[in-house]
């Protein structure tokens, strides 16, 4: 509808209303709490509308206990009908914030789509763009350049990594407020020719076939989806157990579990796997299989239409 990223807009709001007045859906499924607000006031207009709420974070991080944005929130949650969680700890977290009925809840896991990408042709494009050698050892890091992310970590982490072993390049996918703030410090440090910016991708999972390791470090994270891509093309994740990674990331068998943020921790942890081939592939091999067990697209959609059909047979 041609909306703009703003804290409230009545104009997308109106086109909202005219556009579900028209289509008369029966469910209108919120996906983030920018399109919750949307879907819940237009609710207000349209009160027959059944809302779910798909939670993929850890809730209470959005705002601050007893805050005017927390109680706003819990306004919004009164109306909302049913929600899914992509993972326990979230939908806990999200239950105990907001006083939510846990039987108006689900665990709906995400839904992952199966790519077949050619690794070596992968790791080729990788090299050739950023003009390096295939040889090289590749760390990927994909995430929005946010506070909660912490870019600044990862660099701190990857300057130890290469000083250890420098044959290894870092490649960062992603957009966000702090893009120019971690270029700026990884220029000031002296990293430009082995971290590369690779700015908004589409197919992620195209370039994530061609590398070695995922590298996770954020503050705050739900089950992140990005894992589990890597973990499709049967690459291992090293990652700080925070929020739900521990739901994906399962220490020795999916990949490598760290307790806290600690750079030396964390940069002798990836020169271990990066120097260890055998143990990455036993890994990967590990997280696919647990990926495609887990997180099928089919499993996933499959289990949204019974909870649709289930919602209307309420009415």
């Amino acid at each position: 509808m041609n909306g703009k990223k703003s804290v409230f807009s009545f104009k997308l709001l109106f086109a909202l209303i005219k556009l579900l007045k028209k289509e008369k859906p029966d469910i209108v499924q919120a996906n983030g709490s920018d399109t919750l607000k949307y879907a819940v006031i237009a609710k207000l207009f349209i009160p027959r509308i059944k809302i779910i709420y798909r939670n993929i974070s850890i809730i209470s991080s959005w705002s601050k206990k007893g805050s005017v944005k927390q109680k706003f929130n819990k306004w919004l949650f009164k109306r909302v009908d049913f929600v899914t969680s992509v993972g326990q700890q979230a939908l806990e977290n999200l239950i105990n914030t907001y006083n939510y009925p846990n039987e108006k809840t689900k665990m709906i896991r995400r839904g992952i789509p199966q790519f077949d990408f050619n690794q070596l042709q992968s790791r080729t494009a990788i090299a050739n763009e950023f003009e390096f050698d295939v040889s090289n050892k590749i760390l990927m890091h994909i995430g929005q350049f946010s506070p909660e992310k912490n870019h600044r970590f990862l660099i701190e982490s990857f300057i130890q990594i290469h000083q250890h072993y420098s044959n290894v390049k870092l490649i960062l996918i992603g957009e966000g407020k702090l893009y120019e703030e971690i270029r700026e410090l990884v220029k000031d440090r002296g990293m430009e020719g082995n971290v590369f910016f690779a700015g908004h991708r589409n197919e992620v999972q195209r370039l994530l076939a061609g590398s070695d390791l995922f590298v996770l470090t954020s503050n705050i994270e739900g089950v992140p989806g990005v894992v589990l891509e890597a973990g499709m093309q049967s690459i291992p994740t090293l990652a700080i157990n925070v929020g739900g990674v521990g739901e994906v990331v399962i220490a020795n068998k999916t990949g490598v579990l760290l307790a806290e943020h600690n750079v030396t921790l964390f940069s002798n942890a990836a020169i271990s796997l990066i120097q260890n081939d055998s143990l990455r592939k036993e890994l990967g091999m590990n997280v696919y299989k647990f990926v495609m067990e887990n997180y099928s697209l089919n499993s996933c959609s499959d289990q949204f239409e019974k909870l649709y059909k289930q919602i209307l047979e309420v009415q």
